[in-house]
């Protein structure tokens, strides 16, 4: 048999043992109980921004769209604005090309005809989109000064810098009384470079847009008849 003693030593190790196992197994069930608090706090935070995100997103895509018309309607305004700015410009074609039209082509020529252009394109805007407008016949009538203005410069040119060809000369050229004596030797003068160019460009818009040949013609054949 056991003595007394050792029953009671065994008896107060294993109550001891007992009482830890419960001490640990509070331990773990306070711990778990934390950890299910824990868990429960992250799912509500995790839920609560899931929310959050659900609401921003509901949000931000309206804005966005809205965003996306806005831009919209500032490119269509951006558009509109550009195509009135065009058209109302050539409501100021004819005060603006006045100065320079009033004032000829002489020593601008290239400046002048780039008026004229502007000018012919009003015509033809209004012809197109508003024929009755009496802008149209403003413009047609700066048109048709300008063209006047630029056979004149024509005729000036040709009147100025052009003079006689001596017909010994034109004889000569064409091998026509090879035994002429010519008394004096006789050079033919070629026009100013600078001349030269402004009359060909003249005559080639006179050709193109001037709708009166018989003018452009004329003052053809006045520079002709000078070389004869």
């Amino acid at each position: 048999m056991i003595p007394t003693e050792d029953a009671s030593a065994r008896k107060r190790e294993i109550e001891e043992k007992l009482k830890q196992e419960q001490d640990t197994l509070s331990f773990i069930r306070e711990n778990l109980e934390k950890s299910d608090q824990l868990t429960k706090g992250m799912v509500s935070i995790l839920s609560s921004f899931e929310s959050r995100l659900v609401q921003l997103e509901n949000s931000i895509i309206p804005v966005h769209k809205q965003t996306e018309n806005l831009q919209r309607l500032q490119e269509n305004v951006d558009k509109t604005l550009s195509c009135l700015d065009h058209v109302i410009s050539y409501y100021h074609v004819a005060k603006d090309t006045d100065k320079i039209i009033r004032e000829g082509p002489a020593g601008r020529l290239n400046e002048y005809l780039a008026c004229i252009a502007k000018i012919q394109k009003a015509v033809e805007y209004f012809q197109d989109n508003n024929p009755d407008s009496p802008e149209l016949n403003t413009v047609k009538a700066r048109f048709e000064k300008g063209k006047e203005l630029l056979e004149a410069e024509f005729r000036a040119l040709l009147t100025r810098y052009s003079k006689p060809v001596p017909p010994v000369l034109i004889l000569d050229a064409i091998g026509v009384d090879d035994e002429l004596e010519v008394q004096e030797e006789v050079t033919l003068e070629h026009l100013p470079e600078a001349v030269l160019q402004d009359i060909i460009c003249i005559s080639g818009w006179l050709v193109e847009y001037g709708r009166n040949q018989g003018n452009h013609q004329g003052a053809v054949s006045l520079w002709s008849a000078q070389f004869s």
